[in-house]
């Protein structure tokens, strides 16, 4: 199965780059990420290119890494500085494959295809991760299944009644209101859930007190697998006329075929300053993520197998129509990229 390899991928968190070098699968690629002298990421091949022993395995700090097979020393920018053996001979050969990376808030991006092409694309922008006004919670997870499957899970936020009962109520999974849009190869989904209950999540925000809603979730995809969702309520008990936003986003990053590195973040404004809702709202989120989305589309892959979606001929229903957009979107970018070269 290919991949849009000319893309910005999502490759950690700044939190997890904090605690010291990361080691990560992405698109079948072994990487090393780590904090660069100047502070910012940097990323190289996890593998020495003397005989392929995991970098990540050695020793990094003081701006080297040093391959813990045979003692050769690179710096940040990937050039080997130091060989022990011989006469010390550094050929060009030495040098570490280096990716291009950008930081946006709390997401740290990596691009895996050809670096002269990173400069003119750069990473999808997010404003609220880098806000002042906000605060930002984030996490990441594996889920043990195709990417694609973890976008037709968020593009389609029927589910969530299901699944979710922490951010959708019982009985609205037929009141949604439903619409897709293509612009370009933008792709976005628009659920309207009017006159509600309010929902668990949102009464962390607003109070158990408050009735009825107007729930929004619209989702905003864009290639290979970058999603923000703007979730949201207006209140409709008499008198109180309050909203809420809780923008995220979700970005999902292929680890191989059958796996996915799935980072989300959500933004809370800082005015909606009510005692643990961080950690609630951090909790609540994660547990949703983790143990309920998880395993179902872990489940929904080992049904499929090696087989790919459209060949095994699914029954598609009015809200699939945002995903099979996104899929045939991916599809053709895919091939105008392998068409590059």
């Amino acid at each position: 199965m290919p991949f849009l390899r000319n893309a910005w991928y999502a490759a950690a968190l700044s939190s997890e780059l904090a605690e010291g070098p990361v080691a990560r699968t992405i698109l079948n690629e072994p990487l090393l990420i780590l904090a660069g002298e100047d502070g910012n990421p940097v990323a190289f091949a996890d593998m020495c290119p003397h005989r392929f022993a995991p970098l990540s395995l050695g020793r990094v700090g003081d701006g080297t890494i040093t391959c813990p097979y045979h003692g050769l020393v690179f710096d940040h920018g990937g050039i080997c500085i130091h060989n022990p053996h011989g006469k010390g001979a550094r050929p060009a050969s030495l040098a570490l494959r280096r990716y291009p990376m950008r930081q946006q808030g709390c997401i740290i991006w990596v691009w895996m295809g050809d670096p002269a092409r990173a400069e003119a694309a750069p990473p999808p922008d997010y404003p609220f991760l880098a806000s002042d006004d906000h605060v930002v919670l984030s996490g990441r997870l594996q889920v043990q299944a195709n990417y694609e499957l973890v976008t037709d899970n968020l593009l389609d936020l029927s589910h969530a009644e299901f699944l979710h009962p922490f951010i959708m109520p019982e009985g609205t999974a037929s009141a949604i209101k439903y619409r897709a849009v293509q612009d370009g190869d933008r792709v976005s989904v628009y659920h309207s859930m009017p006159n509600q209950p309010n929902t668990p999540m949102f009464a962390l925000v607003l109070g158990d007190g408050v009735q009825r809603v107007n729930g929004v979730a619209n989702s905003h995809w864009q290639a290979p697998a970058n999603l923000m969702l703007e979730t949201g309520v207006d209140v409709l008990d008499e008198g109180d006329g309050r909203s809420v936003m809780l923008p995220q986003v979700h970005l999902l990053t292929p680890e191989s075929e059958r796996a996915t590195h799935y980072f989300w973040a959500v933004a809370r404004h800082r005015s909606y300053a009510v005692p643990q809702l961080d950690a609630m709202l951090q909790a609540g989120l994660a547990n949703a993520f983790e143990y309920e989305d998880e395993p179902m589309i872990k489940a929904v892959q080992e049904r499929m197998g090696e087989r790919e979606l459209f060949a095994m001929q699914p029954a598609l229903l009015p809200m699939d129509e945002g995903s099979v957009r996104a899929r045939r979107t991916l599809a053709r970018l895919i091939a105008e990229d392998q068409a590059v070269g």
